[in-house]
């Protein structure tokens, strides 16, 4: 069985719609048996993430997908909570996707489970010494100080902000498109208590030999991008969580983890796992074959 994954298409930027048609030509002709998405397939408008899925209709296989953080994204009116539970899985399946945070399968003796993952910001980095607020914010002081929202934040640590941290000037764009009506880390509780139960079935299912786990956010520290500017660096706390990483070494079946989001293609092997992030970027995309 091969398996080919992909993630972050990002098909609603224009900039990143003629390398995704040439990348769903390339998969279309691989004679693959399932496709993966990893998320990130389009943002808050519903026609540009159908359009997306509708590339892939000549695929003649099993068509599988998990959230991104940007389908999270709302229109106007919208709750994120709704669209992850509902409306994006009935997207999802009119494309004819199965959307795995809410229904992992088996395909020949293979458990694929999923989850748009999330972050705890637990992947911040210390040695930036920025307050916890302005991460909850979703803003960088460097940002904060010019936009009139976060004056009284930028007030009440004025007196313990360096000028390395005003010169980091960033915004995490959730803070503005993703309404949960619930804490990041409670969200993240929630996805976490999701994506056990998935785990827990399979491996104590007799007929799953083996399970391979696909996300979005990263779900090991070691997955981080390296040598990055402070700005990036700042970013790292919504890049993902290591208590999903925590999770999923649990379960001795787990074979292979797949994610995405950082745009940073890297792999490694913890314990008897191999974690690979796909790494498509805005304007050039890459799939990874996994052969079951």
């Amino acid at each position: 069985m091969r398996v080919i994954i992909t993630a972050d298409l990002h098909y609603d930027l224009p900039q990143s719609r003629p390398a995704v048609e040439m990348l769903a030509e390339q998969i279309l002709q691989t004679g693959a048996d399932v496709l993966v998405l990893l998320g990130d397939s389009a943002g808050a408008d519903y026609r540009t993430f159908r359009e997306c899925l509708d590339l892939f209709e000549r695929f003649s296989g099993r068509k599988l997908l998990v959230p991104g953080n940007h389908c999270l994204w709302c229109l106007p009116g919208e709750n994120s909570l709704q669209r992850y539970e509902k409306t994006l899985p009935s997207l999802a399946a009119e494309a004819g996707f199965t959307l795995l945070d809410h229904q992992p399968v088996t395909i020949n003796g293979c458990g694929f489970v999923g989850s748009i993952g999330w972050y705890d910001y637990s992947y911040r980095d210390e040695g930036l010494g920025i307050p916890l607020e302005f991460y909850r914010a979703k803003v960088s002081p460097g940002a904060a100080v010019r936009l009139e929202e976060f004056q009284e934040l930028v007030e009440r640590y004025k007196n313990r902000l360096t000028d390395r941290q005003y010169s980091i000037v960033a915004r995490w764009m959730d803070g503005l498109h993703v309404r949960l009506e619930m804490s990041d880390e409670q969200f993240l509780e929630y996805l976490l208590e999701k994506f056990s139960r998935q785990l827990e079935d399979f491996q104590s299912d007799p007929a799953v030999r083996r399970i391979v786990a696909f996300m979005h956010h990263l779900p090991f520290r070691q997955l981080l991008p390296k040598n990055r500017p402070d700005k990036f660096v700042f970013a790292f706390a919504y890049l993902g969580s290591e208590r999903f990483g925590e999770v999923l070494l649990k379960y001795p079946k787990v074979t292979d983890v797949f994610c995405a989001h950082s745009h940073w293609y890297a792999t490694c092997n913890i314990g008897k796992m191999r974690v690979i992030n796909v790494g498509s970027r805005y304007m050039h995309k890459r799939f990874e074959i996994l052969e079951i």
